[in-house]
């Protein structure tokens, strides 16, 4: 039987409920790990009746679903900002401006993203979160334009759509799986490396 969707609160005690059990749950994520993320942990922590987490989410899934959405809208206006900022920069200042707000990104929301990579069959090499990779191919196609404006339109999307895939890719890992020991700065340094090199020693048209 399908789920009945759950109206959005508006009055001012109801939004702070339903605030409160997100932000419960995401101390849960932070904490523990989305094993621990269930509708009892929740309900507990957040010292309320399972009546009232039944008001607002119908299962635990939903409440993951809806974290997921916020943490995607946070790290894609973040992502905006910089793109605009970057254009102002030379091709490596501008790469790092994006690396460095993905990764940071990912990092804030850490509990969150880690439970939807870990929903994935493929883990970090999956693309968890297209809605990112969507937004950045068309905000930071705008850097390989500026900045190689002698290719042709058809390889440049080409371009942008593997540079793009692995940027995302590459910060998710930096963000939530690099090894013990390994310094984050080294591995955004890297990044920009690469991505960088990849942009800039392309051969031009004819």
């Amino acid at each position: 039987m399908a789920q009945r969707p759950r109206a959005r609160p508006r009055q001012d005690r109801a939004v702070q409920t339903r605030r409160h059990l997100l932000d419960t749950a995401v101390r849960i994520l932070d904490q523990h790990g989305a094993d621990r993320l269930t509708t009892t942990a929740v309900v507990e922590r957040a010292h309320v009746s399972s009546g009232t987490f039944y008001r607002y989410f119908n299962d635990r899934n939903e409440l993951l679903d809806v974290l997921r959405d916020e943490a995607v809208r946070a790290i894609s206006d973040d992502l905006m900002v910089s793109v605009v900022d970057a254009l102002e920069l030379d091709l490596e200042d501008a790469i790092r401006l994006v690396v460095v707000t993905l990764v940071e990104g990912f990092e804030q929301h850490r509990g969150v993203i880690t439970a939807m990579v870990n929903r994935m069959p493929a883990g970090n090499n999956a693309n968890v979160l297209p809605e990112i990779e969507a937004d950045l191919h068309r905000l930071a196609s705008l850097l390989p334009r500026r900045h190689r404006p002698d290719l042709p339109a058809e390889r440049l999307e080409g371009v942008v759509f593997m540079l793009m895939g692995v940027l995302v890719s590459t910060c998710l890992r930096t963000a939530l799986a690099r090894p013990p020991g390994v310094d984050r700065d080294q591995l955004v340094d890297l990044t920009v490396a690469m991505i960088s090199a990849g942009l800039r020693d392309l051969p031009g048209g004819d």
